[in-house]
């Protein structure tokens, strides 16, 4: 195919045919890379990106394996009818044989060795590295011996990594072992020495006689041409469709290495190849993150709120739980919301676990039966178990739905947001960052969780809650004790996030249970007429008009001049309180939180109120529930 379309180049007679041969080769090698869909290229730009579990990301992924698994199954079959037509039956017979005989080899024998491997490494242990040495050698006898039986080099290692189980020891291990050597030392330097050969003024001097940079051009053009128009009819938005198009035509160093392998870099038809690779290699990811931007796909136009949720409507809450602990933390809240026939709950349980020793980003849901591919030791079933314990509680109250995300924690928000949004959630809980014992101590702090968080508030479709966990639960029977009474206290200084914590706080209220205490702290010069104003004072008469009906509510009214007063209010009922509601910030900077600016607080997605909770100066057990309302997103492309 390369070499008809050559006919639209000059000829040059003074060319051998040996010369008119190898060129003839290297245009159909060039043609052919340019033309094809690889899976670590749609992996590395996706990677790059930061989008590799957004939902174009997702279905990049999938396209480029499906087409990666037809291209080896293709030319295996082909293969084999060469053998056929050029020799005889009987080598051709021969091969087919060598073939099963090397895959069974793979699937039997070197699947039942790795297992055995992971069995016998005790659980949160290491692998020996004699493990790995062995598996890596496997791996390089595989790709000389399915040279020599007649497959493609990469079909034994790439059925060899499937088999290995994701995020199992040995998949750790090799990852840790040679992703560094690799990405950070090999292919740098391949990129380098392929640079060094490249002469820019002679490759605009000779533009004219370089046949297969044009030709490996035309093969580009028309592959991108193809895939728009696959991708188009399928009816994806123009713009969605344009960037699936680059993604899937991503080249990187994998055409590197093919054209290396296949031609010495020691004139300009080689290595005009390789520049045409490295100036798509820079500008496909700015035409990528212009035209996508993965929160286009939850944006929201609609109000999903608690405090727009009516009465008798079922509350939906997505929980997010990174360890044992927070799940236990969120059933506690949950718990306490008040799940009734009148007022039921449908609950979202979503247990986050970091990707690791793997490409791919999963998001799996147990209703359907789907599991973790790795169980053993996995993090993310004692989350499943205690979400489960919870449905078993309120059998016929609360709707449980239990999930587990796992993916880069950079790229996590988007699966939170993207769940949420999916199952119409009116509130978002995530953990807060910080632990602590039953001393008050700080023990842990993890700064990817704190990054998540803040990607969450600032991308999430509906309302989210911070949770602060200080007062551990003494088991999980001691949460769902009848006889206990849960005190809680909600501030209000005023704005949508105060109105969004005292909306939930009531909905609490109305079990016997709740002890609720709605403190309005009001300032000496609160009486500005204005109209967030004007909006909280009406939110008051509601939450009046509530209270009348509900002996479980206290009403108190605190005067202070500024934040220092504030401040003193706040640690004066930490003492008493099993939970403490509050909202995350608040419009104009109000004099009740006068001195409490975000030049001096540790933790502005918390808010002021929220930071003094969490400071270190307080170590009582109380828990804490900041709540940041629903961010309508006007133009979701424009921010961006």
């Amino acid at each position: 195919m390369a070499s008809s379309i050559a006919i639209f180049f000059p000829k040059d007679n003074g060319l051998t045919i040996g010369i008119k041969g190898g060129m003839i080769f290297t245009g159909n090698m060039y043609f052919e890379s340019m033309t094809q869909t690889e899976f670590v290229g749609v992996c590395y730009i996706l990677m790059q990106l930061q989008i590799i579990n957004s939902q174009l990301g997702r279905l990049a992924l999938a396209s480029s394996m499906h087409y990666k698994l037809m291209s080896l199954v293709y030319n295996i079959t082909n293969g084999f009818g060469r053998g056929f037509r050029t020799t005889s039956i009987r080598v051709g017979v021969q091969m087919i044989i060598l073939s099963l005989a090397y895959i069974l080899f793979i699937v039997i024998i070197l699947r039942q060795m790795i297992f055995t491997f992971i069995r016998i490494t005790p659980q949160g242990q290491p692998l020996k590295e004699i493990y790995a040495t062995i598996t890596m050698a496997c791996v390089f006898l595989l790709a000389s011996s399915g040279d020599c039986v007649g497959l493609n080099y990469v079909f034994g290692p790439l059925i060899l990594g499937l088999i290995v189980p994701a995020r199992s020891p040995l998949a750790e291990i090799l990852v840790q072992k040679f992703n560094t050597a690799a990405s950070g030392f090999l292919l740098p330097l391949m990129t380098m020495f392929c640079a060094s050969k490249i002469d820019l003024h002679q490759f605009i001097s000779q533009f004219h006689t370089l046949v297969a940079f044009k030709i490996s051009l035309i093969g580009f053009a028309i592959k991108v041409a193809v895939t728009f128009l696959g991708v188009y009819f399928y009816k994806l938005p123009l713009r969605h469709a344009a960037a699936l198009t680059v993604i899937l035509n991503a080249k990187g160093h994998y055409e590197v290495g093919t054209f290396i392998s296949f031609n010495p870099l020691k004139e300009i038809q080689s290595t005009s190849g390789i520049l045409l690779l490295f100036l798509l290699q820079a500008f496909q990811p700015l035409l990528v993150k212009t035209l996508y931007h993965p929160a286009e796909h939850y944006v929201s136009y609609k109000q999903k709120t608690i405090e727009h949720v009516s009465n008798d409507a079922e509350l939906q809450i997505l929980v997010c739980a990174h360890r044992e602990e927070d799940a236990v933390a969120a059933i506690t809240l949950l718990e306490y919301s008040n799940p009734t026939k009148q007022n039921p709950l449908s609950i979202y349980g979503l247990c986050l676990e970091e990707l690791v020793s793997s490409f791919i980003p999963v998001l799996i849901n147990h209703q359907l039966g789907q599991k973790i591919s790795y169980s053993e030791g996995s993090r993310s079933q004692p989350i499943i178990d205690i979400f489960k314990y919870f449905k078993t509680q309120h059998n016929k109250l609360v709707q449980m739905h239990v999930f587990t995300a796992i993916s880069p924690f950079k790229q996590m928000h988007e699966d939170i947001c993207w769940l949420s949004f999916d199952k119409d959630c009116s509130l978002v809980i995530i953990p807060f960052h910080k632990k602590w014992n039953s001393k008050g101590k700080m023990v842990s702090s993890n700064t990817d969780l704190r990054n998540l968080n803040i990607n969450v508030l600032k991308n999430a479709p509906c309302s989210v809650g911070t949770l602060i966990d200080r007062n551990r639960a003494q088991g999980l029977s001691s949460i769902f004790a009848t006889s206990t009474i849960y005190r809680v206290a909600a501030l209000f200084v005023g704005g949508s996030d105060d109105r969004e914590a005292i909306s939930y706080a009531l909905r609490m209220a109305r079990s016997p249970r709740i002890h609720l205490t709605i403190m309005h702290l009001v300032a000496h010069n609160d009486d500005v007429h204005n109209w967030e104003n004007m909006v909280n004072d009406d939110f008051l008469r509601k939450v009046k008009a509530e209270m009348s009906g509900n002996k479980n509510i206290d009403y108190i009214e605190e005067t202070v001049r500024d934040g220092s007063d504030t401040s003193e209010v706040i640690q004066s009922i930490v003492e008493d309180r099993d939970l403490i509601m509050v909202g995350r910030q608040h419009d104009n900077e109000p004099q009740a939180l006068a001195g409490l600016s975000a030049e001096w607080i540790d933790f502005p997605e918390l808010g002021p109120m929220g930071d003094l909770l969490a400071s270190e100066y307080i170590s009582n057990p109380v828990s804490v529930l900041v709540v940041q309302q629903q961010r309508k997103k006007v133009n979701v492309t424009a921010s961006n």
